[in-house]
């Protein structure tokens, strides 16, 4: 009962994160998704599932409380902007202001404070370290989830929050970016061509798959985008059924 009480409360806070207008309801359920997670892998998972659950929840909570940080400062911006003494963390609001208010080093360093929560969940290299032993750990109705959705809310994140709400600081960034995603395509097609144990192939080959992903999305080029919302969809199906 309470295996499937966890993974209902984990599919719960997923359609949180997608259906969130507001940038701090986002935030919220964006972390709550830790928490299921966490239980199922470290009650349910395999003989390493303790230190497994650890490391999962360290490393995205560290990256979050930066990416909290950065909603934060844009609150408080807004409001300064708007004389009021009201925080308001409407998404539509917040990016319009971004677009006209913020200066160009302002929003390279919110798109780095953006960047620390979101590279981990996607996980990006060199911040994917956690993903395997994740994925091999955990329960696999667990690694299903983990894969087919949970991977998307760091590439949804940059989609929907990264580029529209700092663009001068996603275009300052995106060659290392796409450094990064090279890094990891090539790096985790490397790793799954020694890999024994099948859930550890098929994490590595996400870190190469979401990968394309970044790289498709820092192209910054119309096909570029929709390449990547469309891989993610495909990665999603492909994965979870591999699991």
């Amino acid at each position: 009962r309470e295996y499937y009480a966890w993974l209902l409360a984990l599919t719960a806070g997923m359609f949180g994160v997608f259906a969130a207008r507001d940038v701090l309801l986002f935030y919220v359920f964006f972390e709550f998704t830790l928490v299921p997670l966490y239980f199922l892998i470290g009650i349910w998972g395999g003989p390493q599932r303790r230190y497994a659950a650890n490391k999962f929840f360290l490393f995205t909570f560290v990256g979050s409380v930066l990416t909290f940080a950065g909603i934060m400062y844009l609150a408080l911006r807004a409001a300064q902007i708007a004389h009021s003494d009201v925080l308001d963390f409407d998404l539509m609001r917040l990016s319009s202001l971004a677009l006209g208010q913020l200066s160009a080093t302002e929003q390279s360093l919110l798109f780095i404070a953006f960047f620390c929560g979101f590279a981990i969940k996607v996980p990006l290299f060199p911040l994917h370290t956690w993903l395997p032993l994740a994925h091999t750990e955990a329960p696999t109705a667990g690694s299903v989830l983990l894969a087919g959705v949970l991977l998307k809310l760091g590439t949804y994140g940059f989609l929907r929050f990264s580029l529209p709400m700092v663009p001068q600081g996603a275009l300052a960034w995106a060659q290392v970016m796409g450094g990064l995603a090279i890094a990891g395509i090539i790096y985790g097609a490397l790793c799954c061509w020694v890999q024994r144990d099948v859930k550890k192939l098929v994490a590595y080959s996400s870190v190469s798959h979401l990968g394309f992903c970044m790289l498709g999305m820092f192209s910054l080029l119309p096909v570029g985008l929709s390449g990547s919302v469309l891989y993610m969809v495909n990665h999603g199906l492909s994965t979870g059924a591999l699991f």
